[in-house]
């Protein structure tokens, strides 16, 4: 299953600490700032760099902007170094350590991203985002009795918050909870009927559930929306096997092959070697 990468608001905290006066350094910080917000990322990374030289000593409230355009430019590598810069300054800044938690996430720097997160859930405990953020990663870490009370808490916080649906949802799978999961998904899938992962996650909780005509048919939607969504098609084709559907089966393990063969060599042969099982041809 795709890992899941959650959405962060790009905050421009730590106003309050930055130092008095209207020097050089503080023009250019404003210049950045105003850059970052009409969208210029890279004009204001350029005032944002200039307003640190000037001011050596640091200059926490530039360091935390210029880590936001960084991040917001995909360069989450070098967005680090200026969120810790930031954090020196006041480490328990919520915003801060938030976008720096999804930072270490994207780096794959997991008990880091965990740490950065408790640090934000602990100042600021009403904020969704970074409260389904922690229990995704405790998720993913199969910590399901550490994740389950942060995602409980996103939901609650906002109970019509689709991502937090969805988070939910998956962690209450993985805990058992098929019945409330299922629950959740649907719910998620009336405010976003297009997205083919939630189909998809549907789809593994009525096949967990032994439903297979619901399974098939969550699975199906799922690649209708999502022509690309490998999981699905791997999984469709395990459940049209299970019902003798043999041609069906080949065809969506075939398609399955088509998307992995290239980044999952591995995978992909082990599927040819059940297409050839089947009596079919692999790709």
């Amino acid at each position: 299953m795709r890992t899941l990468l959650l959405p962060v608001p790009l905050v421009v905290g730590l106003l309050r600490i930055a130092p008095a006066g209207a020097d050089e350094a503080d023009a250019l910080y404003r210049k950045g700032l105003q850059l970052m917000q009409q969208g210029q990322l890279d004009e204001a990374q350029q005032a944002l760099e200039a307003a640190i030289r000037e001011r050596p000593e640091g200059y926490a409230a530039a360091e935390l902007t210029l880590a936001n355009v960084l991040r917001k430019k995909g360069q989450c590598d070098k967005a680090v170094p200026h969120y810790e810069a930031a954090l020196r300054a006041q480490p328990n800044e919520p915003f801060a350590n938030g976008n720096l938690g999804v930072c270490y996430q994207r780096l794959g720097r997991t008990e880091d991203a965990i740490r950065a997160l408790e640090r934000a859930v602990a100042a600021a405990p009403n904020e969704v985002q970074w409260r389904y953020s922690l229990g995704a990663l405790y998720r993913q870490s199969k910590q399901i009795d550490k994740a389950l009370p942060h995602l409980e808490r996103a939901v609650q916080l906002q109970p019509n918050n689709p991502e937090a649906l969805r988070n939910l949802a998956v962690g209450l799978r993985q805990a058992g909870q098929l019945d409330r999961a299922a629950e959740l998904t649907k719910k998620a899938l009336q405010m976003r009927p297009q997205d083919s992962e939630l189909h998809f996650n549907l789809g593994v909780i009525y096949r967990r559930q032994q439903k297979t005509a619901d399974a098939i048919a969550a699975y199906r939607e799922a690649v209708r929306l999502d022509d690309r969504n490998a999981e699905a098609y791997y999984d469709l084709g395990v459940m049209l096997s299970q019902e003798r559907r043999t041609q069906e089966a080949i065809d969506a393990f075939n398609r399955y092959i088509e998307l992995v063969a290239a980044r999952d060599p591995k995978s992909a042969n082990e599927v040819r070697k059940q297409v050839k099982a089947l009596g079919g041809t692999p790709r």
